[in-house]
């Protein structure tokens, strides 16, 4: 019983009745008291006083109702058992037996069980017997419907009696993900759970390896990636390609990620290469070429010898794919496939983020081999049954306008479920550039990249005091920067900071915004750039 949860019963209907009836009784009961000073009153009095009173007892059960169902689980609980038996009892899932004396007719209802398993999850159980037996097929559709729920798991179990045995089918709900879902400062990396996304969620990657992102415009799919990165940097090898040249390209600017981020075409392509012969090494490493013969087991993956895990980024793949000849797209696809059939043991592991996963741009075969699958904001339903697959083409895929960074996850590789990204407090000034600046550089073939020095360097500033300086936020200096490299200028200061002469190149870009404001600040940067390099020319002749 304490498995299946509480058994539906007619009298479930009337449950607000009933709890109406004894909140009203219960306040009503003090009043008793002064029944003998009551009956002493004129029969005016009496009309008027015992109106005020049962509109003030009426008006306070009526708070407390509000007040049990809205904030007490025994009485939400009470909700969820209503919703199930007004749908057997619409459906006609319940039989009809005559009264033991012959006057008239009784219902029925199956052994039909509801619980709540925590906060975000309910379940409801069905005995194999009667008529719901056989529309079990549609049943969590429906309740889906019903709960504005998830439907996440079904599970199958018998219990044994004194003389018989009984089958169950328990199906698992999550009605309120959303509670689930965990600012930025609560992501982490779990080594025996792997990275925690939201609460009590994580992305496996060791058992699950390979994350497919889809996400429309809008839907918060960049903001989940620089979220993913934050951890990632913490205790990984990482490479980010971005072919797009945008959001993501930006990350060379920082000391963190400089040298790992890729965006011309080739570069991504050697990227994919050298992961290829980065995970071979690691094999090679972990069996015939071991410096220790006697720890080479069957089984072992690159944990057992201490090895990081390295994380391949690419952003915007269908724009990727279709700026490839056939050539070079037989190329990227054949490098793909042996990461991703391959990469898992080695560590090495493929994170593909795209509008739409269509099989012109990413081959069925490959994609079904991405165990982790995520989409965020709304796809169609063709969509829908790309990324997560024909099993679960008919689940319900509600959207929610308003909700950015709202979408759909199957990070085990099973039934997807409601998703939501981490909560990022832009409202308050967070920037993610202001944590990127204070973050170590990256792990570089299991070492910190070491930083040598032959002569004294001049001193720079970073990017988090120009700031102050120019009284711009990060993100306008680092687009700033980024229109200057576009341009041809190279800046010249150390990893993550900006000596006097990268100073200067911005002051004079900000000047030129200021004196052309109709321009844009690419405009500015292109503008500047370019009057350098006709001085230098002329100096040069």
């Amino acid at each position: 019983m304490k498995q299946k949860g509480h058994r539906l019963k007619l009298l479930d209907r009337y449950d607000v009745v009933l709890t109406a009836s004894i909140c009203f009784v219960f306040l009503l009961s003090p009043f008793t008291l002064y029944w003998p000073t009551f009956m002493t009153l004129s029969e005016q009095s009496k009309l008027r006083v015992g109106l005020e009173i049962a509109c003030g007892v009426g008006l306070a059960t009526l708070g407390l109702l509000g007040t049990f169902y809205r904030w007490l689980p025994f009485f939400k609980n009470k909700r969820d058992i209503r919703l199930v038996l007004q749908y057997l009892l619409s459906n006609n899932f319940y039989e009809t037996v005559r009264h033991k004396d012959g006057r008239g007719e009784k219902i029925k209802l199956p052994p039909v069980y509801v619980k709540k398993l925590d906060y975000a999850t309910i379940s409801v159980t069905v005995e194999m017997a009667g008529k719901l037996m056989r529309e079990l097929d549609k049943f969590p559709n429906d309740l889906e419907k019903l709960f504005f729920a998830d439907f996440k798991e079904k599970n199958d179990f018998r219990e044994h009696r004194l003389f018989s045995k009984h089958a169950y089918t328990q199906f698992i709900f999550s009605d309120n993900k959303e509670a689930q879902r965990l600012p930025l400062s609560e992501l982490r990396y779990d080594k025996k759970k792997g990275i925690r996304l939201m609460d009590g969620e994580y992305w496996d990657f060791i058992h699950a390896p390979h994350l497919l992102v889809a996400g429309g415009t809008g839907g918060g799919k960049t903001i989940f990636l620089l979220a993913l990165l934050k951890v990632l940097a913490a205790f990984s090898l990482l490479e980010i390609c971005d072919p797009k040249k945008s959001d993501l390209s930006v990350l060379d600017h920082f000391k963190v990620f400089q040298g790992h981020v890729y965006s011309e075409i080739e570069d991504i392509m050697t990227c994919l290469q050298d992961a290829v012969g980065f995970m071979d090494d690691r094999y090679r490493q972990m069996g015939l070429d071991s410096e220790h013969p006697e720890d080479v087991k069957i089984g072992n993956n690159y944990q057992s010898y201490g090895l990081p895990p390295k994380f391949i980024l690419i952003d915007e793949w269908t724009a990727f794919v279709a700026s490839l000849d056939i050539r070079k797209a037989s190329q990227v696809d054949d490098l793909m496939a042996q990461l991703i059939l391959k990469g898992r043991q080695a560590g090495v592991f493929l994170i593909v983020a795209m509008q739409r996963p269509d099989a012109e741009y990413l081959s069925a075969n490959l994609r079904d081999n991405m165990m982790a699958r995520l989409s965020l904001g709304k796809l169609s339903k063709s969509g829908y049954r790309m990324i997560f697959g024909e099993d679960y083409e008919d689940k319900n895929y509600l959207y929610i306008k308003s909700k950015i960074g709202r979408g759909y996850a199957a990070l085990d590789g099973g039934m997807p479920s409601e998703f939501f990204s981490p909560l990022i407090p832009f409202e308050t000034g967070f920037s993610f550039e202001e944590i990127f600046v204070q973050m170590k550089p990256l792990f570089l073939n299991g070492k910190k990249k070491e930083q040598v020095r032959k002569a004294p360097l001049e001193q720079g500033r970073t990017l988090s005091e120009l700031t102050n300086t120019f009284q711009l936020s990060a993100t306008t200096l680092t687009r700033i920067c980024q229109y200057l490299n576009d341009a041809g200028y190279h800046f010249t200061g150390q990893a993550g900071s900006y000596n006097q002469a990268d100073q200067a190149q911005l002051t004079k870009v900000i000047a030129w915004k200021s004196a052309h404001p109709k321009d844009n600040w690419k405009r500015a940067a292109q503008a500047v750039q370019n009057k350098e390099t006709e001085n230098t020319n002329v100096r040069e002749n």
